[in-house]
């Protein structure tokens, strides 16, 4: 795990580097643009670079149906990498798309990102960065963590409790019902077995070994719960008292008392 992690805060460091040189030398619109589309196209190249090589040498089937997230978007971070990648062609961003699709990828990505760099699971199968396949792994978790650290730097992160509740809220069920159509398609089409063995944003068993009752089903009420309690954080920091959600909530107009 020392190489992971050593890998890992080095291409942080290459991350930190690069936000600096966005924030100093991309300040144009069009610059600020430019910058969101390249990096969310090469995320999704590094994600499809094996595939490239492989299609090139007439092996393409064979590497799909062992890397079925290439054509299934089977896990949070899948989805997060398409994501970006819409954020990044969209000019308005403070159309309601670009506010659900930028709540979404900050809030929730950066979670998932890391997760999928500190814990990588084609690492933790095979414990090396001499296969590409890892390091290719790891490397478009870095890429889309970039993408992700974007948001803030270009000023395109907006706090505002009630519409960051309901985006997280639709994020979260959308990738419910995207993992529960993954796994019914693998399923009908190929096999139960296949469908557990690639077990589309973890519903079907839990990634946490010890904790086989940790399922999706659990995962998503619990952090929604959770993004509810950081969100609150958030808005009493940043709004004084009297103008936080819950002051509005519970604040009663008094009616007028008759003379």
């Amino acid at each position: 795990m020392g190489i992971l992690i050593a890998f890992n805060l080095f291409l942080i460091l290459i991350v930190t580097g690069l936000l600096v040189a966005v924030k100093k030398w991309a300040r144009a619109p069009r610059a600020q643009y430019a910058v969101l589309l390249i990096a969310g196209v090469v995320t999704v190249l590094v994600h499809y670079s094996s595939f490239f090589y492989y299609l090139a040498t007439g092996t393409a089937l064979e590497y799909v149906r062992e890397n079925l997230c290439l054509i299934l978007p089977l896990y949070p971070c899948n989805i997060l990498m398409w994501c970006a990648l819409i954020y990044g062609f969209i000019g308005n961003k403070n159309s309601k798309a670009a506010l659900l699709l930028s709540d979404f990828l900050f809030w929730f990505g950066i979670l998932a990102t890391m997760a999928g760099m500190f814990a990588n699971f084609d690492f933790l199968a095979n414990p090396t960065l001499t296969d590409y396949e890892v390091v290719k792994s790891i490397l478009s978790h870095a890429t889309l963590l970039f993408n992700i650290l974007l948001i803030p730097v270009l000023g395109h992160l907006r706090p505002r409790f009630w519409r960051n509740v309901l985006n997280i809220a639709t994020a979260i069920v959308c990738m419910c019902l995207i993992g529960l159509y993954c796994n019914l398609t693998l399923e009908v089409l190929v096999s139960y077995e296949m469908a557990l063995d690639m077990n589309s944003m973890f519903l079907l068993q839990t990634p946490f070994a010890p904790m086989p009752f940790l399922r999706g089903q659990i995962i998503a009420p619990v952090a929604f719960v959770l993004y509810f309690i950081l969100f609150t954080v958030i808005d009493i920091i940043r709004l004084p008292r009297g103008e936080r959600w819950f002051n509005k909530v519970l604040s009663v107009p008094r009616t007028p008392e008759k003379q």
